[in-house]
């Protein structure tokens, strides 16, 4: 179905509005703006939207949809529920994704390095950005200690990692698993990993600061990078004895890099000499965790506590105070999308009291965000405002697939994991390299991803409705012969089917979004002339529809 109308398009979408009326006067009579009605108090189905968006990356179904209409107090029951349900792991792998940047088309290696087919270059770079990833969820849906994170000596492998790196991954079967580095490297969970340092890299004069700001910023909330200092112009940049005296005595430098540098210190152990080989990549290197010596850097410490090798620091950091409200302010930034404020300070204190009493179970920090009447706003009522907010790529494909079964793949990938063989960040997503936040609002190519994506997936789902009537996902009122002629009633039903499954909206058999969506059905039908067809179109409108993005 290629052909959209679109002067119907917000008329027929999720949004309670009116179809357009095309007969415009000559003049428009200036109205005054009413003042804004009292709010009715926040939205149960719209709350239940977006935990259910954030928590598992899809829309409630009907039956969840039903149940918090008939009990509103069903919310928190259903919370729960969510962050038990196994889509809560991978919601977590793709919400952290922007935190540690670790997901990468490329690295400097990859499958043919070692001895796996070009085919499975994606899925080995995929697999090796998400080791940490897999980390962090494997903890939280286990609700392990969050300490685990930078103690643990264990990490997280699949049968593609396993015929890379020095693993005990069980022989013959597949999938992420629970497993541990054979090569006799630190106990200290990510920072022990391969994935944080194929990622983060360091050039000898570099000394390892890179790879410390990123556990600092990672862990503990504090990036270098983001700090204003003044800089002595004086100091000559080309000459390296001049720049490390500098480092150590400048105000402007010393300000950072005397704690940075002995942060930095703990890390020669994952220094690579030659980033080109895999098997210099594959190992932890013990034997260069005195290198700092040889560059005459400070040695191994802690913000003051001296210490040595990657054991020591993962100790030093689970004990840090900053560790633990780093680890809040997270979640909080994550489901809501901003950053926490002075006025958000007071929750802040009580969720990490929470989290401290539950052994640093983060799925306490999730659930007592989810509940927040800040979180669970939906109209601006007592002072809470309620912002909507954008899905990311990931939950755009996530919520699709749930919706009609259909994953848009070119060449084996999926177009919205990758920008060498597809579209992520041209759908707002981020690469963990060029681009580092998820875009928060429209842009023109997000709409034109968006456009294809419903499209694609509104012929697939009607193709499988249709073909597959006992197990339709969407079209479960109609069987494709109807007409408003000889089955107005059931394409009226399904109408009121797709606004409730797609946006939570029970709508009117004779408001205004049927009679605008069975009105642009008998037009695509008009042109196409088959009942697939004018469906697909119908389909593609309402996926396309502000609502379906904004939540």
């Amino acid at each position: 179905m290629a052909v959209i109308i679109p002067m119907l398009l917000l008329a027929c979408g999720g949004s309670e509005q009116q179809a357009p009326d095309i007969n415009v006067p000559d003049e428009v009579e200036e109205i005054e703006p009413s003042s804004p009605s009292e709010p009715s108090g926040p939205d149960p189905v719209a709350q239940l939207f977006r935990a259910s968006l954030d928590l598992r990356g899809v829309r409630p179904t009907i039956a969840e949809i039903e149940t918090i209409e008939a009990d509103p107090e069903a919310y928190e029951d259903l919370v729960n529920g969510y962050m038990d349900d196994p889509r809560f792991g991978e919601r977590i792998i793709s919400m952290y994704a922007e935190v540690f940047l670790t997901r990468s088309d490329s690295y400097t290696v990859d499958a043919e390095d070692y001895g796996m087919s070009s085919e499975l270059n994606f899925v080995f770079s995929r697999s090796v950005g998400d080791e940490t990833l897999q980390i962090l969820s494997h903890i939280i849906e286990n609700e392990l200690p969050y300490t685990e994170l930078v103690v643990g000596d264990w990490t997280m492998a699949n049968e593609i990692l396993a015929s890379a790196w020095p693993l005990d991954y069980p022989e013959g079967e597949t999938g992420w698993k629970k497993v541990h580095y054979t090569d006799a490297r630190p106990a200290a969970g990510m920072l022990a990993s391969n994935s944080m340092w194929w990622r983060y890299m360091s050039t000898g004069s570099n000394a390892n600061r890179g790879k410390a700001n990123a556990i600092s910023r990672i862990l503990l909330c504090n990036d270098y990078l983001s700090k204003s200092i003044e800089f002595d112009r004086t100091v000559n940049l080309l000459d390296e004895d001049a720049l490390n005296d500098a480092l150590r005595s400048n105000p402007g430098c010393a300000t950072c890099h005397n704690s940075l540098d002995p942060l930095a210190a703990f890390l020669w152990g994952t220094y690579y000499t030659d980033y080109d080989s895999p098997h210099d990549l594959r190992y932890y290197h013990a034997e260069r965790e005195h290198y700092w010596e040889n560059y005459d850097y400070v040695a191994p410490a802690y913000y003051g506590q001296e210490g040595f090798g990657l054991s020591d620091l993962g100790q030093f950091i689970a004990a840090d105070p900053r560790f633990v409200e780093c680890a809040v302010e997270r979640v909080f930034s994550l489901m809501t999308q901003r950053d926490p404020g002075v006025d958000d300070t007071t929750k802040l204190t009580k969720w990490r009291e929470t989290f401290i009493q539950s052994d640093l179970n983060m799925k306490a920090v999730f659930r007592e965000v989810a509940l927040d009447e800040t979180y669970r706003a939906t109209e601006v009522s007592d002072g809470v405002y309620a912002t909507r907010k954008m899905v990311t790529s990931d939950m755009l494909g996530s919520q699709i697939e749930d919706l009609t079964g259909f994953v848009f793949i070119r060449d084996g990938v999926p177009v919205l994991d990758t920008d060498t063989q597809g579209l992520r960040t041209l759908a707002g997503g981020i690469d963990g390299q060029n681009v580092t936040r998820s875009a928060t609002e429209p842009m023109t190519t997000l709409v034109l991803v968006q456009e294809r994506y419903a499209q694609a997936a509104s012929n697939y789902a009607v193709a499988w409705d249709r073909d597959n009537p006992e197990e339709a996902r969407l079209f479960t009122e109609v069987d494709f012969h109807e007409t408003p002629q000889t089955g107005k009633a059931q394409m009226v039903a399904q109408v009121q089917a797709l606004h409730l499954r797609l946006f939570g909206h029970r709508v009117d058999a004779d408001g205004p979004e049927v009679l605008a969506n069975l009105e642009l059905w008998e037009d695509l039908y008009e042109v196409s002339l088959t009942v697939e067809d004018a469906w697909a179109g119908l389909l593609t409108v309402l996926l396309r529809d502000p609502d379906f993005l904004f939540y």
